[in-house]
């Protein structure tokens, strides 16, 4: 009898666990495409505690409307691979559910996130995927370099810090990139410092249609607190992906401007169309083929990094606004064909007034949605990974 009631047990559990899967949802359209987001948390270093609170707020911010969510955990605890499960009818209250341990790894290793982007792509397919990407990040400058703008790198452009085990490690944007197989994301949301960079965006071509990301810094705890309103916005296939990211932007922005006061109420958001990359980039080879020869005083453009804040010297600005510099030394005729241009790149942009105002900050007094570096005497070497980027081969001929 003992033995009876726990086969009737497990089957019990069994219709229960699968019943969210072949439920009915509330939702305009049970056809719809499935999508399957991946939330990944760098968090093997200072940020580690801060990932177990995004994955609580992404516990609140999941219904079930027949999409998947995953989030790859690394923290000090090591990492593993977890799933949003219920918000459903018969279960409404989502629950994390543990899919695989994979104990101490590095997970700013491109080897890693190659891994467990298959792992996601095979065990999970969808008809449209998203990124969400947490950890350090300096755009594109080389590891290192944003405290030591002076250090010498072969490599560059550090995305995703892992300085838990045999010590500190970046992952440069070109690795970044070259893991993510072609074609795979509808969009990359960077909850990342320094990312809306025209570098960086140009490096993604041909691996996600839209980049939703931040110019300046992103002031901690980041996202976190809309997640439980707005993660259903990104999970939502029945409007375009453009307006799902807008929606979302606009919630962290309205919220920042709500709920902060002070140096606290500073973020800028912008929303890139990636596909369009290549055209700005033929447009600014060409507006900047027209510059004048007299070096224009950078003190004057708009920057959006805080020089000093870093460790960095010496400290000067290395993240100007891409629009203000082209302005700045090009032909009127070239400019206003390069702005147009840009308008079809950026899609969407927001900004506060100020950025960390008290705090080595700044007025954001122009913001196209875009940020570049521009070659300085005092970064000789800084210069010379620059010209290995993709974005220096295409505008500058390197």
């Amino acid at each position: 009898m003992a033995e009876v009631r726990y086969i009737l047990a497990v089957v019990l559990s069994a219709v229960l666990f699968s019943s969210c899967i072949t439920e009915e949802y509330e939702g305009p359209d049970p056809d719809l495409p499935v999508r399957t987001i991946l939330v990944w948390l760098g968090g093997d270093n200072n940020l580690s505690d801060e990932t177990g609170r995004k994955i609580e707020a992404l516990r609140q911010g999941w219904t079930y409307t027949g999409n998947k969510c995953l989030i790859y955990q690394d923290s000090r605890d090591g990492a593993r691979l977890l799933r949003l499960r219920g918000g459903c009818r018969t279960t409404p209250t989502p629950y994390v559910e543990i899919v695989r341990e994979y104990g101490a790894e590095n997970s700013a290793l491109p080897a890693t996130f190659a891994r467990v982007l298959r792992e996601v792509a095979d065990e999970y397919p969808a008809d449209s995927y998203g990124l969400i990407f947490f950890s350090h990040a300096s755009g594109w400058l080389p590891a290192g370099t944003l405290q030591n703008p002076q250090k010498q790198r072969k490599h560059s452009r550090s995305i995703g810090v892992d300085d838990g085990g045999t010590g500190r490690a970046e992952m440069e944007i070109a690795e970044f990139a070259a893991a993510i197989p072609d074609g795979m994301f509808d969009f990359i949301v960077f909850e990342t410092c320094l990312t809306a960079g025209v570098e960086v965006a140009y490096e993604l071509r041909g691996k996600s249609d839209y980049m939703l990301a931040s110019a300046a810094e992103i002031v901690s705890p980041g996202f976190t607190p809309v997640y439980p309103s707005a993660l259903r916005l990104l999970c939502n296939t029945a409007v375009e992906t453009r307006t799902a990211l807008e929606a979302f932007g606009h919630a962290w922005m309205n919220y920042v401007a709500t709920n902060y006061t002070g140096a606290r109420r500073s973020a800028t958001l912008s929303l890139i169309d990636i596909d369009e990359t290549s055209p700005l980039a033929a447009r600014t080879q060409a507006a900047l083929r027209t510059r004048s020869a007299e070096a224009p005083d950078l003190s004057r453009l708009q920057h959006f990094d805080r020089p000093g804040s870093y460790g960095d010297s010496p400290a000067l600005p290395r993240f100007f606004d891409l629009d203000e510099w082209v302005e700045e030394v090009a032909d009127p005729d070239e400019y206003e064909a390069f702005r147009a241009q840009l308008e079809r790149t950026v899609v969407w942009k927001a900004a506060t007034e100020t950025f960390m105002a008290g705090q080595n900050g700044f007025t954001v007094r122009r913001h196209s949605g875009l940020t570049t570096y521009v070659e300085q005497d005092a970064f000789p070497d800084l210069n010379q990974a620059y010209r290995r980027l993709s974005w220096s081969g295409a505008v500058y001929g390197y």
